[in-house]
């Protein structure tokens, strides 16, 4: 197993270096915004949208309250992390680091196996959860199938929307973890460190008003501790993008839910969950998952959480 820290010290370090690399990270995040400020207001004015509608769609962002198709604007919400992901390019360039390094320091090539693996794990854990919860309360789910709306979100999901679960994971578990690992040699301060970033960012989301700010924030502090788990137990990034691409991919085609970021033409619908039910769930199955791969990828105990950080290809 490789050491997930062993390029940090190679390229600038400096303090200054990072603060203009997150600089063009989010100016590339807020530039990709432009096309979907401009679509929103010609649909806006030309649909002739009310105060109260527009207000719903910032709580909910459901599209189709100011006449956008949800399709088309999943393409717009995604278009603002293509953006991102050059800033964030640019900003590794400029520090003379390899972008690459974020996701497979100690290899030459992207292992597509791991990813594929933990997509797949990830994807059919989630689906048993939901075939029992179907079961178990089938009148929380209505069924919906519009073959052209489906298929062409099912072309955006496969093609568009790694991007953006990519993005989060080259940002938060790579680029922000790497660079504090500069700064403290403690994996589980750079595990608490990154995932209550990646929780704040995701404080603009609707389910944070729709379920409550404690429940949600602790359920996207516990994905981001599992991801970084995850991603330092295995010394890559494959397996949390894999993940992530599966959370969010299945999100938008197989089970959506009312007050979610995602809201899409998904093949089953539940207008309300339970936030609390859905991060003991998501506990349980991340430990699955972390025991399925400890075995497959033959990882050290989790004592290797313990150890200080170095930046030896392999430190076990």
């Amino acid at each position: 197993m490789g050491n997930y820290f062993s390029k940090i010290k190679e390229g600038e370090n400096k303090v200054q270096w990072y603060l203009i690399g997150i600089f063009l990270t989010f100016a590339g995040y807020f530039l990709g915004q432009l096309p979907l400020t401009a679509v929103a207001y010609f649909s806006i004015k030309n649909n002739n949208i009310g105060t109260k509608q527009f207000e719903e769609f910032s709580r909910t962002t459901d599209f189709k309250l100011i006449g956008i198709g949800s399709n088309l604007g999943l393409v717009l919400l995604i278009t603002m992390f293509i953006f991102a992901i050059v800033g964030l390019f640019y900003a590794v360039k400029i520090q003379k680091k390899k972008f690459k390094d974020l996701i497979f320091p100690n290899d030459s090539k992207v292992d597509v196996g791991r990813l594929v693996f933990g997509f797949g794990l990830w994807f059919g854990l989630g689906l048993a959860g939901e075939i029992v919860s179907y079961f178990v309360a089938p009148i929380n789910y209505v069924f919906h199938f519009d073959a052209l709306s489906f298929f062409t979100l099912l072309i955006i999901c496969i093609f568009l929307l790694p991007i953006q679960t990519s993005f989060e994971e080259l940002f938060f578990r790579g680029y922000l973890m790497q660079g504090l690992a500069l700064v403290t040699k403690n994996k589980i301060a750079l595990m608490l460190i990154t995932s209550v970033l990646f929780a704040a960012v995701h404080g603009a989301n609707p389910e944070i008003k729709e379920y409550g700010i404690a429940i949600m924030l602790t359920y996207y502090i516990t994905a981001g501790l599992f991801l970084a788990l995850i991603t330092i137990m295995d010394g890559r990034l494959e397996l949390a993008l894999g993940v992530h691409a599966a959370t969010n991919f299945y999100g938008a085609v197989i089970s959506s839910y009312g007050g979610g970021v995602l809201q899409t033409d998904s093949l089953l619908k539940s207008e309300t969950i339970n936030p609390a039910v859905m991060t003991l769930a998501f506990i349980v199955t991340a430990i699955i998952f972390v025991y399925i791969c400890y075995k497959k990828y033959n990882w050290p105990s989790l004592n290797y959480l313990l150890e200080p950080v170095s930046d030896q290809p392999n430190d076990l």
